[in-house]
């Protein structure tokens, strides 16, 4: 684990993640598809975000969240956001004790078999974290282990990587 407490709240969501729904559409691109319109739009990702999503709302549920420091937080939309591609996910921390609502994280999940997709999820992750400045900025690639490059994976300023490895159905902060 990490001590940061968001990129905490996302391996612990992510590791509840049940493999029949989350590759509802595969686990990765075939050569053929990537660049293809599916591998742009993320269709295959869709049913493993679901699925992450259903069990981050159960451990939110339970207040993790809370008892990881966050306090209470919501996904919604920004009204600051800059035009063009969005984050998956769109976190904020709701406001307590008169302070205003902030922003607290974004999230995107791409499959590792998806590079154009993933290279383009990482500038989007940046560019919300510095404009309209979100603190955290996860990206969460699935994939195998072992189809990860000799450089390892793409990165991006101020971008945390979370790996999800579909062989040993587990998440670690990279």
């Amino acid at each position: 684990m990490t001590d940061d407490p968001f990129p905490t709240l996302l391996v612990e969501a992510l590791n509840l993640v049940h493999p029949r729904f989350a590759a509802g559409n595969g686990l990765a691109y075939s050569p053929s598809e990537v660049d293809g319109p599916a591998a742009i739009r993320k269709d295959r990702e869709w049913p493993f975000l679901m699925e992450f999503y259903h069990q981050f709302r159960r451990l939110w549920d339970k207040a993790l969240p809370v008892q990881l420091g966050l306090g209470h937080i919501v996904t919604q939309a920004d009204p600051d956001s800059p035009p063009g591609r969005q984050p998956d996910l769109i976190f904020w921390q709701l406001g307590e004790r008169g302070l205003p609502d902030r922003r607290l994280g974004v999230v995107s999940l791409v499959y590792l078999s998806n590079p154009e997709t993933l290279a383009a999820e990482l500038l989007v992750l940046a560019r919300f974290r510095s404009t309209p400045g979100y603190p955290n900025a996860v990206c969460i690639v699935v994939g195998q282990s072992a189809e990860i490059p000799e450089s390892g994976l793409p990165q991006a300023d101020g971008v945390v990587q979370v790996f999800f490895d579909t062989d040993r159905w587990a998440a670690v902060k990279v």
